[in-house]
């Protein structure tokens, strides 16, 4: 198989079957694993990684046996953080940490300012907004990502160009776990050292699961905002009658690897072995579906097919997901969250009156030509019924302080 480098991270945390590798506690109910190999089903005394090991299309590369330790710091994950803002519940101590922050019925965050870094005290620096827009009909949740280019103004005030950074859509099934998550970038494109001017999808997350029991989830990135691949991690799971993850089958384009778990009950210690897929292997499943395992790029990776010969699910090597997302932007409806701060010019408007309506204060109204000089043109009185025009956001300095 060609090699290729990836970037990809394991997504821990998010998934139950991995909090269960980790932390060896058997947190489903009794239920029969909706993927195993039929090898599993021939003797509940004879362990997959003996099966595994006279398997010649498969390589031993190593055997580990640890206790989990509950205080252990999981590996850091964009995607798990992400999931982790939209889906945690505050507390009052940590409502009281956030300033200008404001929280939804059930104490989830839904606007913060200043949340990462905030005015930096130099002439050119930009505060942070973050945005949660929840719709629990739908269960879902869309995540803004919004940075303000600040500058020093009168009194103390700063005015901040505010653009979209990012943006996130979560989906959720009705227990609350990720299902589904696309996300737009301008941390994107060729120019390494820069951003694009316009938001490129970045990244996507999907999962299937069976009742309590994960049964797969793809992870995709792509990198340079172009229609060049990104990089991709397939994962397939499986478990034993006690809710215990006994099998992980992990696909990406540099390997094709299997973990397979025993659990002592008396010694909570765990067995790790890793195998290495070195020839086409395949894995069948109770309902009678197979997936198979290829390693050479004019086959694909992946292929899922059901009893009755339905391909249901291919993945290739290098070949773009499609996970539903737009490949290249960002749908244009997400530029539409600026508009509460643009103000559509009516008949008899001066920038006075527009920033007295805007600040309270119409002196501000240089504020407002300067971020739109190039709309209202050399002749700042000028405005004409109809312009649409940007109005920036105004503060005092301290309010993009964190507290504490």
């Amino acid at each position: 198989m060609k090699k290729k480098n990836t970037y990809i991270s394991v997504l821990v945390g998010v998934c139950a079957c991995i909090g269960i590798l980790l932390f060896g506690v058997g947190y489903f109910n009794t239920r029969r694993d909706p993927v195993s190999n039929a090898a599993a089903d021939e003797s509940t005394e004879i362990a997959l990684h003996d099966i595994y090991t006279v398997d010649n299309r498969l390589k031993l590369i190593s055997h580990e046996t640890y206790k989990p330790d509950k205080e252990s710091v999981l590996p850091d994950s964009d995607l798990e953080n992400s999931y982790t803002r939209v889906s945690k519940i505050y507390d009052e101590e940590g409502m009281a940490k956030l300033s200008h922050a404001y929280f939804d019925e059930y104490n989830r965050l839904c606007y913060v300012l200043g949340y990462s870094s905030g005015i930096l005290g130099d002439s050119r620096s930009y505060c942070e907004e973050n945005v949660y827009l929840h719709n629990d009909t739908e269960h879902t949740c869309r995540y803004i990502y919004y940075k303000s280019n600040s500058l020093p103004y009168r009194d103390g005030f700063y005015i901040a160009d505010r653009y979209i950074f990012g943006v996130s859509d979560f989906q959720f099934d009705e227990e609350g776990r990720l299902i589904l998550s696309l996300s737009y970038s301008r941390d994107v494109g060729s120019d390494l050292n820069g951003y694009s001017e316009e938001l490129f999808f970045s990244r996507g997350y999907e999962a299937e699961y069976d009742g309590e029991y994960l049964l797969d989830e793809l992870q995709y990135y792509d990198f340079w905002g172009t229609n060049e691949f990104g990089a991709w991690e397939y994962g397939i799971y499986q478990y034993n009658d006690q809710g215990d993850c006994i099998l992980k089958v992990i696909t990406t384009e540099d390997e094709i690897t299997l973990y397979c778990y025993e659990y002592d009950e008396n010694t909570g210690r765990i067995d790790e072995y890793a195998y290495l897929v070195t020839d086409n292997w395949d894995l069948s499943c109770d309902d009678g579906s197979i997936y198979y395992f290829g390693l050479h790029w004019d086959e694909p990776a992946v292929k899922k097919v059901t009893a009755d010969g339905t391909v249901e699910k291919e993945l290739f090597y290098g070949r773009a997901m499609n996970l539903g997302q737009q490949h290249y932007l960002m749908p244009e409806e997400v530029e539409e969250t600026v508009d509460d701060h643009m103000y559509t010019v009516k008949q008899g408007d001066c920038l006075w009156n527009i920033a007295y309506k805007s600040y309270g204060n119409g002196s501000y109204y240089d504020i407002i030509y300067r971020v739109n000089r190039s709309i209202i043109g050399q002749d700042e009185n000028l405005v004409m019924p109809g312009m649409r025009l940007y109005v920036p956001e105004i503060g005092n300095a301290q309010d993009t302080k964190i507290r504490g």
